[in-house]
């Protein structure tokens, strides 16, 4: 069976803010049995303190080997999950969800993801059409796109050379649809433009 895993994200879109990559975590797991997972903190901001606690729901099963860890990049930390034998049967009905909570910055900051117990066979199959690979359930992800500042000014570039462009084609067409002394000034104009584009996109 797949590891289990759990990014927490922290300070990734703002000081102290905290994302998770599931927002529910689903542990297969029969009541007697037990099973650990890996939670993998991503620091993106200040090195932190960051402290664990366990809703009710969950603190008889769940147990996190390292409650407060200090983390600069990145640091993992592994927990355990125990069902009793006394839950036997209980999987079946569905167990209530608790939550396991991230607080950051002595405090500043605090927010919690879901773990919930579902049922596994003896093959190893999560009950109710999962695979028993997929352990975890997937979340809507939102891409965002990143230009790099190289590709920034190539646009900016670009822009300011079409528009530059645009107006030398008008001062040129001037130059043909007037006689005399405009037509030496847009021929002017012009030319100090196509001067300018020039140099520009050196």
């Amino acid at each position: 069976m797949r590891k289990i895993q759990q990014k927490i994200y922290l300070s990734r879109k703002r000081v102290n803010s905290i994302e998770f990559e599931h927002e529910i975590l689903s542990i297969p797991l029969k009541a007697g049995a037990e099973m650990s997972f890996e939670i993998l903190i991503i620091n993106h901001g200040e090195p932190t303190h960051v402290h664990f606690s366990l809703s009710e729901e969950v603190k008889d099963k769940v147990m996190i080997l390292q409650d407060k860890v200090y983390v600069i990049d990145e640091e993992k930390i592994a927990a355990i999950v125990k069902l009793p034998k006394s839950y036997a049967g209980a999987v079946d009905g569905g167990l209530d969800a608790g939550n396991i909570f991230v607080s950051t910055g002595y405090g500043a900051a605090k927010k919690g993801f879901s773990v919930e117990i579902v049922e596994e066979d003896a093959e190893g199959e999560i009950v109710g059409g999962w695979i028993g690979e997929s352990v975890v359930k997937k979340e809507t992800v939102e891409t965002e796109v990143v230009i790099s500042p190289e590709k920034k000014a190539l646009l900016r570039r670009l822009t300011i050379s079409t528009l530059l462009m645009a107006l030398f084609l008008v001062f040129v067409f001037a130059v043909f649809s007037f006689s005399g002394y405009p037509n030496f000034v847009f021929a002017l104009l012009a030319s100090m433009i196509f001067i300018f584009i020039v140099i520009y996109n050196l």
